[in-house]
Protein backbone atom coordinates (compact mmCIF):
# COMPACT_ATOMS: atom_id res chain seq x y z
CA UNK A 1 0.00 0.00 0.00
CA UNK A 2 1.32 3.41 -0.94
CA UNK A 3 -0.02 5.10 2.16
CA UNK A 4 1.33 8.19 3.86
CA UNK A 5 0.29 7.45 7.44
CA UNK A 6 3.68 8.77 8.51
CA UNK A 7 5.22 11.53 6.40
CA UNK A 8 8.67 10.43 7.57
CA UNK A 9 10.10 13.97 7.69
CA UNK A 10 10.47 14.59 3.94
CA UNK A 11 12.43 11.41 3.21
CA UNK A 12 9.66 9.21 1.88
CA UNK A 13 6.08 8.00 2.14
CA UNK A 14 5.43 6.31 5.42
CA UNK A 15 3.56 3.80 7.47
CA UNK A 16 3.85 2.30 10.90
CA UNK A 17 5.39 -0.71 12.58
CA UNK A 18 4.88 -3.27 15.38
CA UNK A 19 2.90 -2.78 18.58
CA UNK A 20 4.22 -0.50 21.30
CA UNK A 21 4.93 -2.08 24.68
CA UNK A 22 2.00 -2.06 27.08
CA UNK A 23 2.37 -0.22 30.36
CA UNK A 24 1.70 -2.16 33.57
CA UNK A 25 -0.22 0.77 35.08
CA UNK A 26 -1.72 3.04 32.39
CA UNK A 27 -2.81 5.65 34.91
CA UNK A 28 0.82 6.14 35.96
CA UNK A 29 2.29 6.46 32.44
CA UNK A 30 4.87 9.22 33.08
CA UNK A 31 5.25 10.53 29.52
CA UNK A 32 1.57 11.18 28.79
CA UNK A 33 1.20 14.69 27.40
CA UNK A 34 2.34 16.97 24.58
CA UNK A 35 5.99 17.57 23.70
CA UNK A 36 7.56 20.30 21.56
CA UNK A 37 10.73 19.84 19.49
CA UNK A 38 12.68 21.20 16.52
CA UNK A 39 14.72 19.14 14.06
CA UNK A 40 16.98 20.81 11.48
CA UNK A 41 17.03 18.76 8.29
CA UNK A 42 19.07 19.88 5.30
CA UNK A 43 19.09 23.42 6.64
CA UNK A 44 15.33 23.54 7.23
CA UNK A 45 13.87 23.65 10.74
CA UNK A 46 10.92 21.35 11.36
CA UNK A 47 8.78 22.22 14.38
CA UNK A 48 7.37 18.96 15.72
CA UNK A 49 4.82 18.16 18.39
CA UNK A 50 4.71 14.67 19.90
CA UNK A 51 1.53 13.52 21.64
CA UNK A 52 1.98 10.58 24.03
CA UNK A 53 -0.78 8.73 25.86
CA UNK A 54 -2.14 5.24 26.50
CA UNK A 55 -5.21 3.34 25.35
CA UNK A 56 -7.88 1.97 27.67
CA UNK A 57 -5.90 -1.31 27.63
CA UNK A 58 -2.73 0.47 28.77
CA UNK A 59 -0.82 0.41 25.45
CA UNK A 60 1.34 3.43 24.73
CA UNK A 61 0.27 5.59 21.78
CA UNK A 62 2.22 8.29 19.92
CA UNK A 63 1.07 10.84 17.34
CA UNK A 64 3.52 13.20 15.62
CA UNK A 65 2.69 16.60 14.08
CA UNK A 66 4.89 18.56 11.68
CA UNK A 67 3.67 22.12 12.23
CA UNK A 68 5.54 23.67 9.28
CA UNK A 69 4.18 21.14 6.78
CA UNK A 70 0.70 21.27 8.33
CA UNK A 71 0.73 17.50 8.89
CA UNK A 72 -0.99 16.27 12.04
CA UNK A 73 -1.60 12.96 13.73
CA UNK A 74 1.05 10.77 12.12
CA UNK A 75 0.87 7.63 14.28
CA UNK A 76 3.77 5.53 15.51
CA UNK A 77 3.23 2.09 16.96
CA UNK A 78 6.71 0.62 17.35
CA UNK A 79 8.92 1.01 20.39
CA UNK A 80 8.52 1.32 24.13
CA UNK A 81 9.55 3.09 27.32
CA UNK A 82 11.61 1.48 30.11
CA UNK A 83 11.45 4.32 32.62
CA UNK A 84 14.29 6.43 31.24
CA UNK A 85 14.66 5.53 27.56
CA UNK A 86 12.00 6.08 24.89
CA UNK A 87 12.07 4.33 21.52
CA UNK A 88 9.65 4.95 18.64
CA UNK A 89 9.94 2.99 15.42
CA UNK A 90 8.38 3.81 12.05
CA UNK A 91 7.95 1.81 8.85
CA UNK A 92 7.71 3.64 5.53
CA UNK A 93 7.92 3.15 1.78
CA UNK A 94 10.48 4.78 -0.52
CA UNK A 95 10.78 4.44 -4.33
CA UNK A 96 13.91 2.65 -5.54
CA UNK A 97 16.51 4.41 -7.70
CA UNK A 98 14.52 3.71 -10.86
CA UNK A 99 11.25 4.79 -9.23
CA UNK A 100 9.69 1.50 -10.35
CA UNK A 101 9.35 -0.30 -7.01
CA UNK A 102 8.48 0.86 -3.50
CA UNK A 103 10.97 -0.54 -0.98
CA UNK A 104 10.42 -1.08 2.75
CA UNK A 105 12.38 1.28 4.99
CA UNK A 106 12.54 1.96 8.71
CA UNK A 107 13.00 5.12 10.77
CA UNK A 108 13.36 5.43 14.52
CA UNK A 109 13.53 7.92 17.33
CA UNK A 110 15.51 7.11 20.47
CA UNK A 111 15.73 9.45 23.44
CA UNK A 112 16.80 9.61 27.05
CA UNK A 113 14.21 11.17 29.37
CA UNK A 114 15.37 13.27 32.33
CA UNK A 115 14.49 12.40 35.93
CA UNK A 116 11.61 14.90 36.12
CA UNK A 117 10.07 13.60 32.86
CA UNK A 118 10.09 17.13 31.45
CA UNK A 119 12.70 16.83 28.67
CA UNK A 120 14.00 14.16 26.33
CA UNK A 121 17.28 14.22 24.42
CA UNK A 122 17.47 12.01 21.39
CA UNK A 123 18.25 11.22 17.76
CA UNK A 124 16.01 10.67 14.74
CA UNK A 125 17.55 7.96 12.51
CA UNK A 126 16.47 7.60 8.89
CA UNK A 127 19.08 7.21 6.15
CA UNK A 128 21.25 9.36 8.41
CA UNK A 129 20.76 10.75 11.90
CA UNK A 130 19.76 14.13 13.31
CA UNK A 131 19.51 15.45 16.88
CA UNK A 132 15.92 15.82 18.04
CA UNK A 133 15.08 16.98 21.56
CA UNK A 134 11.65 17.51 23.04
CA UNK A 135 10.44 19.63 25.96
CA UNK A 136 7.14 18.95 27.66
CA UNK A 137 4.32 21.40 26.94
CA UNK A 138 1.50 19.73 28.90
CA UNK A 139 1.08 17.04 31.53
CA UNK A 140 -1.80 14.90 30.39
CA UNK A 141 -2.46 11.81 32.48
CA UNK A 142 -6.06 11.22 31.48
CA UNK A 143 -6.74 7.68 30.28
CA UNK A 144 -9.75 7.18 28.00
CA UNK A 145 -12.52 5.41 29.90
CA UNK A 146 -14.83 2.95 28.15
CA UNK A 147 -18.29 4.18 27.22
CA UNK A 148 -21.44 2.38 26.02
CA UNK A 149 -20.71 0.79 22.63
CA UNK A 150 -21.84 2.32 19.37
CA UNK A 151 -23.08 0.44 16.33
CA UNK A 152 -19.52 0.57 14.99
CA UNK A 153 -17.81 -1.02 18.01
CA UNK A 154 -16.02 -4.27 17.27
CA UNK A 155 -13.31 -5.66 14.99
CA UNK A 156 -13.41 -5.20 11.22
CA UNK A 157 -11.33 -6.85 8.48
CA UNK A 158 -10.83 -5.29 5.05
CA UNK A 159 -8.77 -6.17 1.98
CA UNK A 160 -7.16 -3.70 -0.40
CA UNK A 161 -6.48 -5.20 -3.85
CA UNK A 162 -3.27 -3.66 -5.22
CA UNK A 163 -3.43 -5.72 -8.42
CA UNK A 164 -0.95 -8.30 -9.63
CA UNK A 165 -2.10 -10.67 -6.90
CA UNK A 166 -1.02 -8.34 -4.08
CA UNK A 167 -3.61 -7.96 -1.33
CA UNK A 168 -3.24 -5.79 1.79
CA UNK A 169 -5.28 -6.67 4.89
CA UNK A 170 -6.48 -4.05 7.38
CA UNK A 171 -7.92 -4.89 10.79
CA UNK A 172 -9.73 -2.06 12.59
CA UNK A 173 -10.40 -2.37 16.33
CA UNK A 174 -13.17 0.08 17.21
CA UNK A 175 -14.36 0.87 20.73
CA UNK A 176 -16.16 3.79 22.29
CA UNK A 177 -14.70 5.91 25.10
CA UNK A 178 -15.88 8.90 27.10
CA UNK A 179 -13.70 11.03 24.80
CA UNK A 180 -15.20 9.59 21.62
CA UNK A 181 -14.71 6.65 19.31
CA UNK A 182 -11.18 5.17 19.32
CA UNK A 183 -9.85 3.16 16.37
CA UNK A 184 -6.64 1.10 16.34
CA UNK A 185 -5.45 -0.43 13.05
CA UNK A 186 -3.34 -3.50 12.23
CA UNK A 187 -1.83 -4.45 8.87
CA UNK A 188 0.15 -7.73 8.73
CA UNK A 189 1.65 -7.03 5.29
CA UNK A 190 2.85 -3.56 6.30
CA UNK A 191 4.18 -4.86 9.63
CA UNK A 192 2.24 -2.55 11.92
CA UNK A 193 -0.18 -3.18 14.75
CA UNK A 194 -2.10 -0.85 17.02
CA UNK A 195 -1.88 2.32 14.90
CA UNK A 196 -4.05 4.97 16.57
CA UNK A 197 -6.44 6.98 14.38
CA UNK A 198 -5.89 10.70 14.84
CA UNK A 199 -9.52 11.59 14.10
CA UNK A 200 -12.80 9.66 14.05
CA UNK A 201 -16.27 11.00 13.29
CA UNK A 202 -19.49 9.08 12.81
CA UNK A 203 -23.26 9.30 12.66
CA UNK A 204 -25.21 6.29 13.87
CA UNK A 205 -28.47 7.38 12.23
CA UNK A 206 -26.98 7.40 8.73
CA UNK A 207 -24.38 4.69 9.55
CA UNK A 208 -21.61 6.94 8.15
CA UNK A 209 -18.07 6.93 9.55
CA UNK A 210 -14.77 8.71 8.79
CA UNK A 211 -11.41 7.52 10.15
CA UNK A 212 -8.15 9.44 9.70
CA UNK A 213 -4.62 8.04 10.04
CA UNK A 214 -2.16 10.83 9.31
CA UNK A 215 -2.84 11.80 5.68
CA UNK A 216 -4.95 8.71 4.87
CA UNK A 217 -8.72 8.99 5.31
CA UNK A 218 -11.21 6.13 5.29
CA UNK A 219 -14.83 7.19 4.74
CA UNK A 220 -17.71 4.77 4.43
CA UNK A 221 -21.11 3.48 5.38
CA UNK A 222 -22.12 0.46 7.41
CA UNK A 223 -24.67 -1.90 5.92
CA UNK A 224 -28.16 -2.02 7.42
CA UNK A 225 -27.47 -5.40 9.06
CA UNK A 226 -24.31 -4.03 10.72
CA UNK A 227 -22.10 -6.75 9.26
CA UNK A 228 -20.06 -4.79 6.72
CA UNK A 229 -18.48 -1.41 5.94
CA UNK A 230 -17.91 -0.16 2.40
CA UNK A 231 -15.18 2.49 2.51
CA UNK A 232 -13.23 4.77 0.23
CA UNK A 233 -9.61 5.31 1.28
CA UNK A 234 -7.93 8.47 -0.02
CA UNK A 235 -4.49 9.96 0.47
CA UNK A 236 -2.41 12.35 -1.70
CA UNK A 237 -2.26 10.78 -5.15
CA UNK A 238 -4.10 7.54 -4.33
CA UNK A 239 -7.62 6.22 -3.95
CA UNK A 240 -8.87 2.73 -3.11
CA UNK A 241 -12.26 1.16 -2.41
CA UNK A 242 -12.01 -1.21 0.57
CA UNK A 243 -14.76 -3.48 1.84
CA UNK A 244 -14.70 -4.41 5.55
CA UNK A 245 -16.51 -7.32 7.20
CA UNK A 246 -17.27 -7.44 10.90
CA UNK A 247 -15.12 -10.06 12.61
CA UNK A 248 -17.14 -12.47 14.71
CA UNK A 249 -16.33 -12.53 18.42
CA UNK A 250 -13.48 -14.91 19.12
CA UNK A 251 -12.45 -15.14 15.47
CA UNK A 252 -8.84 -14.72 14.37
CA UNK A 253 -8.02 -11.94 11.93
CA UNK A 254 -5.52 -12.49 9.07
CA UNK A 255 -1.92 -12.38 10.30
CA UNK A 256 -2.84 -12.62 14.00
CA UNK A 257 -1.18 -15.11 16.28
CA UNK A 258 -3.44 -17.87 17.60
CA UNK A 259 -5.15 -16.84 20.84
CA UNK A 260 -4.04 -18.65 23.97
CA UNK A 261 -5.99 -19.05 27.19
Amino acid sequence: MKAIFLHAILLGCGLLSPLVNAQSDPAAFPLAGDWDGVMVLQGTAHHLVLHLNTTTEGKMTALLDDIDQKITGNPATGGGFDGSHLTLRFFYWKPNNNHTVLEEKFASYEATVNASNSEMTGVWAQEGSWPLNFKRMTWQAKIPKPAPPTAFDGDWVGVEDEGGGLKIHFIFHVHNTEDGLMVLADCPEEKFKGALASKVSYDQASRQISITFGMAIFTGKMTADGKALDTSMTEPGYHFLIHFDRLAAGSQAPGESPKTH
